[in-house]
């Protein structure tokens, strides 16, 4: 008797082809690979909305905006591509409906990064949401890293995010209590949707020490 064909190897191949379409073309996360090769590379100019808008001043402000409408670009897509021009015109938006929320003398550093989108949060495949939120956070966190490497040089800043963005922003902070706690250092604030943390309010926030 011939042996039926596995045919689950050839799905999967599917199903990660089809993921990868729904992203734009990005990597997406498979076993093997680590989130932080798959993030943008933030070295690029090209991947900031903007990258220090007033060196002047003494504080620095890193910016996440919050959710970018897409589903009238690409309404399949898991994670937004910051590569297309209305895309980009969106984040705009987005950032001049937050700005007033935020003083003016700060030093701004806003990162393009890939959100996950409405489709992936609403989709029936766990394997969609899993695979964009791991995607849009490693980016998160590489222009943070990228940030504080090449650009902090040791400045006191301040940490804000407005939807999505305030969630990764939150999970950052955390994780640094135990993995960067360098990075608090000169932490001086954090403002979620809007609402200014002070230093003390951070730890209420986190529910633990600095």
């Amino acid at each position: 008797m011939t042996d039926k064909p596995d045919w689950k190897p050839f799905t999967r191949l599917c199903i990660g082809m089809l993921l990868l379409a729904a992203i734009g073309g990005a990597a997406i996360y498979i076993s093997g690979d680590t989130p932080e090769t798959l993030a943008i590379n933030y070295a690029n100019s090209y991947n900031w909305y903007a990258e220090g808008t007033n060196p002047d001043v003494g504080t620095d402000v890193f910016y996440l905006y919050g959710d970018t409408d897409i589903s009238a670009i690409k309404p399949y897509a898991i994670n937004v591509d910051v590569t297309v021009f209305e895309v980009r015109q969106r984040v705009h938006d987005a950032v001049l409906d937050a700005v007033s929320d935020y003083p003016e003398e700060l030093n701004a550093y806003i990162p393009y990064y890939r959100q996950m989108t409405a489709y992936a949060r609403l989709s029936p495949t766990p394997l969609a949401a899993e695979t964009a939120e791991v995607l849009a956070y490693a980016d998160a966190k590489a222009a943070f890293h990228y940030y504080m490497s090449e650009e902090n040089n040791g400045r006191p800043y301040v940490l804000a995010g407005s939807g999505q963005g305030a969630d990764y922003i939150s999970k950052m902070i955390s994780e640094w209590f135990t993995t960067r706690p360098a990075y608090l250092k000169n932490l001086r604030g954090v403002y979620l949707d809007g609402i200014l943390q002070d230093e003390d309010d951070v730890v209420i926030l986190l529910g633990t020490d600095v």
